[in-house]
């Protein structure tokens, strides 16, 4: 009996030792798994800022001409408010004046009117409104696009306009595009849809660049998208050098990059095709040698809870 007692007694160290390892493995996985999510987001951050950075000279001379358009068109107003200031001054107190003296002051204010050239003068006065307005909201359009672009999910998905993010996008990567057909075909009965909005302006970000990188300039740039069924799609095509199949077999393999040293880090299409597959969505590629490249992205309309 006693022998059994011991067996048992045994047998339940021996269990409870195995409960406590398995205890402190699931807890070191856990840890794992949490450092792993964090280096995650470290790393898509990473990548966005890369691409911000790589944009940075190209977004401040975007916004380096509507500031122009903004600080030159204030001279010009003052010189020109200067003109009018005076005209308008001749006509203060004339009210009072006696009759005697108020042929002598329309005289005056005729000969004024006469030298500045009244109606060309507002012409230009509300010309150059009109300009500084431009710049102005130019200069917030850009902004407001950053902000869309680089700003953080908080890790909750939220309602968001595909056709905002584009347009966000394509605005920041403006400056690469000067001798690039733009043509977009937008499906306007697009509905919004529920997302990682940042994350996949990063995938836009990553795929737009690509597609004008393999263009070189001169080239045409379709940006589409179209209401499915089931499904939103978006596709970027471009009528770049393309690719051949060993290099498609690889394309969303990390690190794998066709680009010269220090133009690419290999990471850009690995990290997109794992924020489509978050959102449960595919990130297909079509591309033959010569003929360009076709990317397609499709997100489920009711993603995951």
């Amino acid at each position: 009996m006693l022998t059994i007692n011991s067996q048992l007694e045994a047998t339940t160290d021996e269990l409870e030792s195995t409960l406590k390892k398995e205890q402190e493995s699931k807890q070191e996985l856990e840890a794992t798994h949490d450092q792993l999510k964090e280096a995650q987001t470290q790393l898509l951050q990473s990548e966005k800022m890369s691409s911000l950075g790589q944009m940075t000279a190209g977004v401040a001379h975007e916004i380096n001409n509507p500031i122009n358009f903004v600080s030159g068109g204030i001279q010009s107003l003052e010189s020109v408010f200067e003109e009018l200031l005076e005209y308008v001054n001749q006509y203060k107190g004339s009210e009072d004046l006696p009759a005697d003296q108020l042929a002598e002051r329309f005289a005056k204010i005729n000969e004024i009117k006469k030298e500045i050239d009244l109606e060309e003068t507002l012409e230009d006065f509300f010309a150059l409104m009109k300009d500084i307005k431009h710049g102005a909201d130019r200069t917030a359009e850009i902004v407001k696009g950053l902000q869309n672009f680089s700003r953080m999910d908080g890790g909750e998905y939220d309602i968001t306009n595909i056709h905002e993010g584009l347009d966000s996008t394509l605005m920041l990567l403006r400056s690469k595009m000067a001798n690039i057909e733009l043509v977009k075909e937008y499906d306007k009965n697009l509905p919004p849809i529920l997302c990682f909005p940042s994350e996949l302006n990063q995938v836009f970000m990553n795929l737009l660049a690509n597609a004008i990188d393999a263009m070189n300039g001169k080239r045409k740039l379709v940006v589409s998208t179209q209401d499915l069924p089931r499904e939103i799609r978006i596709s970027i095509q471009d009528s770049g050098v393309g690719m051949p199949q060993s290099v498609i077999d690889k394309i969303f393999d990390p690190f794998f990059t066709t680009k010269e040293i220090g133009k690419g880090t290999g990471l850009g299409l690995s990290i997109s095709y794992g924020i489509i597959q978050k959102h449960n969505g595919k990130l297909l590629v079509e591309s033959k040698e010569g003929e360009g490249t076709i990317f397609t992205v499709l997100i489920p309309k009711k993603t995951v809870e």
